[in-house]
């Protein structure tokens, strides 16, 4: 009989529940006027009592003493870690008492850890054509189909378990997973979205199971192509709430942020959501690795959100890589990188002048890197003699660093600075570049006022 039916409770009723249930109810069924019942009730009830969630199923003690030693026994080689050894000692107890349901079931798990999963397959399904009301027989079924990559068999006996009543953290989670396998995205979806909307507070050790779910909704939403907006809302709560237990799980923390921003775009005005995020987990950063993660995290937000920004030309996403993503690169492909930036801002200047505006408002990292070039931009003083410093700069560097834009959409520019005139000012002498190569000896064309064998050809064969 199901001892919670007995106590007239739910599968899966809490401790408190259980208690409450109990002492109702042998109030109502004395010993005195109720033997049966109150000896039903009691064994129930401890059965049930100081049972655990996700621990598993309540076993009585075999009555035959030989049975006794046999379960002993499996005991001390699981305690023991001896996988093999749990395995022979289950498979020669259920021979000899096939009564005994529990043999069958410690030989379904101590086949799969074993790496027997088609036995334990075949096991569990004697399990539940045994007894198919019991949750956890159907549970260990889901879980050895998953292993054998049942995909459908395995949704289909989780879906089995927690309609029998199986809601404990792990199990949760793991029939998430199923249903992402099976393309059941809603009904994933609303598993874990129960499960991280319990009402009570979370354990220190439940953090990264609750992160977890968060991942997996994200995730599922994701391949739904849907907006997930609401579970960033609710993240940002909970991390906010919990921060205390944060700073030892941030890269954790960090990888789902990371997920997140892959599918930012399905997202309808998400940023004041992901700057909250990013807000707390700056406040619980405790060294410099720690905010040099943050800051690589917050900086593949940013190239996210600007490649997906269709107000934003080519020319602004340029800007990305040479603002954010050249730290480890040498100083002179750094200086080559952004030259190609400012020339192609110079010369597209009318176009760059609306977006500098929405740089500032709304990517004041990305505004702030190029601050002081935006400005003078913004006036237009002195652009022509700045255009042909860097111009000059450029071509040198372009004789030997690959990767620039600006000479391949304007070749009338490349023309110009490697064959004639690279600048002019007030008729004076232009420059000229003969394109001959870089001596060892000559002036490294960095600028450093070194020689070149001294200079960049030391980094280039470095």
């Amino acid at each position: 009989m199901d001892d919670y039916k007995t106590l007239g409770l739910e599968q899966g009723a809490s401790q408190k529940e259980i208690k409450r249930a109990y002492f109702s109810l042998v109030r109502k069924y004395s010993p005195e006027e109720a033997p049966e019942k109150f000896r039903e009730i009691r064994e129930a009830y401890e059965r049930l009592k100081g049972q655990t969630e996700g621990q598993g199923p309540m076993f009585p003690r075999p009555v035959d003493p030989l049975a006794c030693k046999f379960l002993d026994l499996y005991w001390s080689y699981r305690n023991a870690q001896d996988v093999q050894g749990a395995r022979d000692v289950c498979q020669e107890a259920w021979k000899r008492f096939p009564e005994e349901i529990q043999f069958l079931y410690h030989l379904a798990l101590a086949q799969r850890r074993a790496g027997n999963s088609g036995k334990s397959v075949k096991s569990c399904e004697e399990l539940v054509k045994r007894e198919p009301e019991n949750r956890w027989f159907w549970r260990e079924l889901a879980i050895s189909y998953d292993e054998r990559s049942y995909t459908r068999k395995a949704f289909q006996a989780y879906e089995k378990a927690y309609e029998l009543g199986c809601r404990d953290f792990r199990f949760l989670l793991e029939f998430s997973v199923s249903c992402n396998n099976y393309e059941q995205y809603d009904r994933g979806i609303q598993i874990l979205t129960e499960l991280i909307r319990k009402d009570r507070r979370w354990k220190r050790e439940e953090i990264t199971g609750v992160m977890d779910a968060y991942f997996g909704i994200v995730t599922m939403y994701c391949a739904k192509g849907e907006d997930f907006s609401g579970i960033l809302g609710e993240f940002s709560h909970f991390i906010r709430q919990y921060s205390i237990y944060l700073a030892e799980r941030l890269e954790y923390v960090l990888g789902f942020c990371s997920r997140m921003i892959m599918g930012i775009e399905l997202c309808a005005d998400p940023h004041d959501l992901v700057m909250d995020i990013f807000s707390t987990l700056k406040r619980v950063c405790v060294s410099e690795k720690d905010r040099g993660m943050l800051n690589e995290v917050r900086e593949q937000y940013l190239e996210t959100r600007i490649y997906a920004d269709s107000r934003l030309d080519r020319t602004v996403r340029l800007g990305v890589q040479v603002c954010f993503q050249m730290d480890d690169e040498p100083a002179d492909v750094r200086a080559f990188a952004a030259a190609d930036l400012k020339l192609c801002m110079i010369r597209e200047r009318q176009e760059i002048l609306p977006q500098l505006e929405i740089l500032e408002e709304e990517y004041p990292e990305y505004y702030e890197k190029i601050q002081d070039f935006a400005e003078q931009l913004r006036k237009g003083e002195n652009l022509d003699y700045l255009k042909g410093t860097l111009l000059k700069q450029y071509t040198r560097y372009a004789k030997y660093i690959s990767g620039g834009v600006y000479f391949e959409r304007y070749p009338d520019e490349k023309k110009r600075a490697m064959g004639t005139v690279v600048y002019e000012n007030d008729g004076e002498q232009p420059f000229v570049r003969s394109g001959k190569k870089i001596g060892r000896n000559a002036p490294c064309p960095c600028g450093s006022g070194k020689k070149y064998k001294h200079c960049c050809m030391r980094k280039e064969h470095a």
